[in-house]
């Protein structure tokens, strides 16, 4: 890489980094306002919060990124040309296509990036956040109340004469025979409730098992008696992955965030054209409006995305891609590599 690439380079990247961190803080306390609507169903500290915070970054990546990286390039290209600094680039020996050759290199590592983003961590994290949300509301049910009816744990019916300090006592556990099975009581003088990871256990102290149907009553006294309980909850994994965007071919809705995915994944790579496009100017004879043709095209892809993406998962994404790839050479030869 020649020293006016690197020239280059060093005004795109603190431009870059300042704006995505810009963006994805605004962006960030968005998601916060919105997990803190989940106060409203379950019991989380600020902890819960940073963890389900921490499962939607790759989300988060997915708005700020592209935009970001997009208004970077633009805003690059258009301070050195405000500065006059691209003429005396042209003039040691660098040309648009040589610097739509190197933004070309940076358009596909950001692309990359994305589609990695959107089609391997995003599901991972989306279920991450679900399994967690779903346990936090689990330990709010199993949070069990004094003297109240109507409580359970797994398919037993639980009732609890006092609780102090998370140890319940004299505790009653009741399940109801289903099928000419047999009714059973569990009785105990103390209970301890923990979780470790998705699995809850409920540990019972000095008790007696009853098992009552027509013919008998069976009696069985415990000094300790433990109850596992694990929850259904699905954890997707790596080589899965592929299983879940193949259903794409028969789920409509599957399809639609495929399509979605992978165009805000391919976002840089078909956009960075324009970028240079309305960077690069001749101060003197051209007066572009750089912040409001980029909100344009931003405006214009995402729109694309949700009108044609939505309908025409396949086609949709091949040709919006296209579409803007070729428009975008388009007005780069119009706007700059026949005026330079």
């Amino acid at each position: 890489m020649d020293r006016v690439s690197r020239y280059i380079l060093s005004n795109f990247f603190p431009l870059f980094s300042s704006l995505f961190f810009t963006l994805f803080f605004l962006v960030s306390v968005i998601f916060f306002i919105t997990l803190s609507r989940l106060t409203a169903l379950i019991s989380v500290n600020f902890w819960d919060l940073s963890e389900i915070f921490l499962y939607a970054i790759p989300e988060i990546i997915s708005y700020t990124f592209p935009i970001t990286f997009f208004i970077a390039i633009a805003m690059t290209v258009f301070s050195l040309s405000k500065d006059n600094e691209m003429i005396v680039l042209f003039a040691l020996s660098m040309n648009p296509a040589k610097i739509a050759r190197l933004f070309l290199g940076l358009s596909i590592i950001a692309s990359i990036f994305l589609l990695l983003n959107v089609i391997f961590f995003m599901p991972l994290s989306k279920q991450l956040s679900s399994n967690f949300i779903a346990l936090k509301k689990m330990e709010a049910k199993l949070n069990f109340k004094e003297s109240e009816f109507g409580q359970k744990f797994a398919n037993w019916h639980v009732f609890v004469q006092s609780n102090t300090k998370n140890v319940y006592n004299n505790i009653v556990l009741y399940q109801r025979g289903v099928d000419g099975k047999e009714d059973k009581f569990i009785l105990a003088k103390e209970a301890k409730l923990d979780r470790k990871d998705a699995l809850v256990n409920f540990r019972l102290y000095d008790g007696k098992v009853f098992s009552l149907s027509k013919e008998k009553l069976t009696q069985v006294d415990y000094a300790k008696l433990k109850m596992s309980y694990n929850p259904k909850m699905h954890q997707l994994t790596s080589s899965e992955i592929i299983d879940y965007w193949e259903k794409a071919k028969s789920d409509p809705k599957r399809a639609t965030q495929l399509a979605f995915s992978i165009l805000i994944g391919l976002f840089p790579l078909a956009t960075f054209l324009y970028a240079l496009s309305f960077g690069i100017a001749h101060m003197r004879h051209q007066k572009p409006n750089v912040y409001l043709n980029t909100m344009i095209v931003v405006l214009l892809y995402y729109v694309a995305i949700y009108k044609l993406a939505h309908k025409f998962p396949f086609y949709g994404t091949i040709g919006i891609f296209v579409f803007f790839s070729i428009v975008g050479m388009i007005v780069f030869k119009k706007r700059v590599l026949e005026r330079f």
